[in-house]
């Protein structure tokens, strides 16, 4: 009985853990994303610069 009582809490740890391992990966999805948006913000106004200068040059 004390084996079974010892598998269980094995069990809820490991299942705590997973919850953790799932929520710690959707905030790096997030994270991602929010980088992603501003690195294509970022590349948007760095081709307009460039597009400005180019125009100076012309």
């Amino acid at each position: 009985m004390e084996e079974l009582i010892k598998l269980e809490e094995r069990i809820d740890r490991l299942i705590s853990l997973i919850d953790e391992l799932r929520q710690k990966i959707e905030e790096l999805k997030q994270e991602n994303d929010r980088l992603k948006s501003r690195q294509e913000e970022v590349k948007k106004r760095v081709d307009g610069l460039i597009e400005r200068v180019d125009n100076l040059f012309i």
